[in-house]
């Protein structure tokens, strides 16, 4: 029972579903012819709109394009203007450039004419100074040559004279050396006969035949050395010689020995203070 009465409200429940489906399904009909109708209305709209603006577009398309013709006549015009202008100015500027072209070129010629004659000018004057100097040169080498002689034959004479000198000076040394030869025989003949006298051995007397020269002056570099520092602008062995009382002969090892030891130095026949 429950079953039939459940199939019954089923059917029941089925059948005001399915009238009420075809209800609505009128409703979303007329929904949809209102939605449809409402369309179409926008779209003939839409047409019309979209004429009139068509219309108006071709319009201002229209007007633009007789302004953007009228501007580019009014540019060509310009443009052909300006060029003329330029044309007019280019002419004008070249018959400016080559006048003064023509004038530089008259210029320059004259400059380098002007140029021209200065350099010769200098040439000539370089080569009268060349000139000159190579006389003044040769007139110069002569001098200098003549010069030259001259002091070479005077060169030579103070050589003749030094060689006279030195040759005197070495006759000097060995009539001093001698006269120191005679000395110490002289010396040496008292020396055998105080040995006769005292009967002292022949050894002994031969020992004393060789006395060594300097051991006869005490001091003798110092004195020397004293005697030429004395005299700052030079002196000679043989004036030292004769302020010592000795003969120049004497002092020539010692002499010898302070020039090496740097004591004094020596410049020809003169003797100086080492400082």
């Amino acid at each position: 029972m429950d079953i039939a009465s459940g199939m019954k409200q089923l059917t029941q429940e089925i059948a005001a579903s399915k009238e009420d489906r075809t209800k609505r399904i009128g409703d979303i009909r007329n929904e949809a012819k209102e939605i449809r109708g409402e369309a179409q209305d926008l779209i003939k709209g839409f047409q019309a709109s979209r004429k009139e603006e068509t219309a108006r577009m071709r319009s201002e398309l229209a007007q633009g394009a007789s302004e953007r013709r009228s501007e580019v006549k009014e540019i060509r015009e310009g443009t052909q203007q300006i060029i003329k202008g330029f044309r007019s100015d280019r002419d004008e500027m070249g018959k400016t450039l080559r006048e003064e072209l023509s004038q530089s070129k008259s210029s320059i010629k004259s400059d380098v004419a002007e140029l021209l004659k200065g350099a010769q000018a200098l040439t000539k004057e370089f080569e009268k100074s060349r000139q000159e100097t190579a006389s003044k040169l040769r007139k110069a080498l002569a001098q200098d040559r003549a010069d030259r002689e001259s002091e070479v034959k005077e060169m030579r004479s103070n050589f003749h004279k030094a060689q006279a000198e030195v040759r005197a000076d070495l006759r000097d040394a060995a009539a001093a050396w001698q006269g120191l030869a005679n000395t110490l025989q002289a010396k040496s003949a008292g020396v055998k006969v105080a040995a006769a006298k005292t009967k002292v051995p022949e050894a002994k007397v031969e020992m004393a035949k060789a006395p060594v020269v300097e051991e006869e002056i005490p001091d003798l570099e110092a004195k020397l050395l004293a005697a030429i520092n004395e005299h700052p602008d030079g002196i000679t062995l043989a004036e030292v010689a004769d302020s010592l009382g000795v003969v120049p002969v004497v002092l020539g090892r010692a002499s010898k020995r302070l020039v090496d030891e740097g004591k004094i130095r020596k410049e020809e026949k003169l003797y100086f203070p080492a400082e």
